[in-house]
């Protein structure tokens, strides 16, 4: 009586063991094929969106965005930094730093302070309306016109171009590149006129 209660107790334990076994290398393999795919297989997320002040939907993945998004980006950028007044230059100016990647900050800074001397002693006040923009890989050439005056008169008004290289660090937009280029062929490094406004 206590043999059969002890083989049957012994059986049974041994088919509980070969369940759980079983059981057990099921898990194994399958968390191996969801490793193998989780390696194989693109796991970014990719969001479309349109925040306020957007008109498009646009997408930001890792270190890409979509040309929707640049162009965006491009047009704040160019306005923010484009049409100012002696009294708001130096926010726009802040603002627009917070923005620049730390390899261009120092170039940046010193040039737009520069500029911005001139503007405040020659009473610059500058309006810069957007036309067309471009963009190739991370740069974005925006194109507009662009009406200077200094106090009340308007002494210039003309048609530039300015391009901006943009870099993807943590989600995040940096500026590495603002500078005035040939309107009719905003990405040729050669026809490039240095300047930081």
């Amino acid at each position: 009586m206590k043999l059969r209660r002890f083989r049957s107790s012994l059986a049974t334990a041994q088919w509980n063991g070969k369940l759980w076994f079983a059981v057990a290398a099921v898990m194994a393999l399958s968390n191996l094929l969801l490793s193998w795919q989780s390696l194989v297989n693109d796991v970014r997320e990719k969001t479309v969106f349109v925040p306020p002040g957007f008109n498009q939907p646009f997408w930001v993945q890792g270190n890409e965005a979509s040309p929707e998004y640049l162009t965006q980006v491009g047009e704040w950028f160019a306005s923010l930094m484009l049409s100012y007044t002696p009294k708001n230059l130096d926010y726009r100016i802040q603002t627009f730093l917070r923005y620049v990647s730390p390899e261009a900050y120092a170039v940046l800074r010193t040039q737009l302070t520069e500029e911005a001397e001139r503007i405040k002693k020659n009473e610059i006040s500058a309006m810069f309306f957007p036309i067309d923009a471009r963009v190739r890989d991370n740069y974005v050439a925006i194109i507009g016109q662009q009406i200077v005056r200094v106090g009340k008169e308007i002494v210039s008004e003309k048609r530039i171009a300015y391009r901006m290289k943009f870099q993807f660090q943590g989600g995040l937009v940096h500026i590495t590149e603002f500078q005035e280029v040939n309107r009719d062929k905003p990405f040729v490094v050669n026809n490039d006129t240095r300047t930081a406004r």
